[in-house]
């Protein structure tokens, strides 16, 4: 809009009135487009901005000349249309390429101006800084739809891996992260440990409570999981109200220790305004060099259920195999 309130004056010192009348009404149609962005109607505020881009530029072209570089900002209306997200794809191609075919045949309908005026000097400073302008739209626009793909890819990357629910790495995903850090930690003779972790009776939540405070639990104590972790530490919902932990660089008996503080931590937990409390049962397995995930996953299983068996809410450590 500032730009062509000093064109309103720029063409009528130069005696183009025409052109600075134009500019007047050019004004008048981005303060409207402004108004709409500021009520959020982006799609009309863009088509109505890329429309007097157009027409101004095709005009000016028509009036003095390509001379002076206004064609270009042809290019940035078509860049202003790619912008309109309520517009199809294939709609805003075929206008976009209608644009630049205009922009194209400019140099063809206006090789002989309308009206020479005295200033023809200034043309070459004046075309490269419409260019410069002209550019600016679209080093935006590029750099918005760049922005905008790679928080999409982002947010795909981030649902693909972690569960809805608890935020924790979904078993699927957490394959290639466990594996990694048991190489790891192998290459390094350092010791890993797997736990199976378990909410006791968490069906009768279900049934007593309802699934809203059930979802409330099983969020809240992955919350409680994953603070009490270490930053190498991999936290999995391992389905239902079943989690994996591996614990990379811990030993058996730091494990314990930690396990230790975890089922004290959720065992004073409450939920639903203080009406009900919930415990958690825990297996822990050493992961061996000589066995496969599967082999010490089944021993941490195994031990989760020795802890069901014992009464729950207590931790079982599984036997190592030698």
């Amino acid at each position: 809009m500032g730009l062509h309130a000093c064109l309103v004056f720029a063409f009528w010192y130069a005696q183009v009135e025409l052109l600075s009348v134009f500019n007047v009404l050019s004004v008048v149609t981005w303060w409207f487009g402004i108004t709409l962005l500021e009520r959020e109607q982006q799609s009309l505020a863009l088509r109505i901005f890329s429309l007097e881009v157009t027409i101004h530029s095709v005009l000016v072209c028509a009036v003095i000349g390509t001379d002076y570089g206004f064609q270009f900002y042809l290019w940035a209306a078509s860049c202003l249309l790619l912008l309109d997200t309520q517009l199809k794809l294939k709609q805003a191609v075929v206008w976009c390429a209608a644009i630049i075919v205009i922009f194209a045949l400019t140099y063809t309908w206006f090789e002989e101006p309308l009206t020479y005026i005295d200033y023809q000097m200034f043309a070459p400073y004046l075309h490269l800084l419409n260019v410069i302008v002209c550019g600016i739209p679209m080093i935006y626009t590029i750099g918005l739809i760049r922005e905008i793909t790679i928080n999409q890819q982002r947010d795909l990357e981030t649902l693909a891996a972690h569960d809805s629910l608890t935020h924790l790495f979904n078993r699927r995903y957490a394959h290639g992260l466990i594996q990694q850090a048991y190489k790891s930690c192998i290459n390094q003779q350092q010791p890993i440990c797997v736990v199976m972790a378990d909410i006791d009776h968490f069906k009768q939540v279900n049934d007593l409570y309802g699934h809203e405070l059930g979802d409330e639990v099983i969020e809240r104590v992955a919350q409680c999981l994953s603070q009490q972790l270490n930053n190498a530490d991999i936290a999995v919902r391992w389905g239902g109200e079943e989690f994996l932990l591996v614990l990379p660089n811990c030993s058996q008996a730091d494990a314990q220790k930690h396990l230790e503080q975890l089922r004290q931590s959720i065992e004073a937990m409450t939920f639903g305004k203080g009406a009900l409390q919930v415990t958690m049962s825990f297996g822990l397995a050493t992961w061996q060099a000589h066995c496969d995930f599967e082999e010490v996953l089944k021993q941490a299983d195994v031990a989760l259920y020795k802890s069901k068996h014992k009464g729950r809410n207590t931790i079982t450590v599984a036997p190592q195999v030698h």
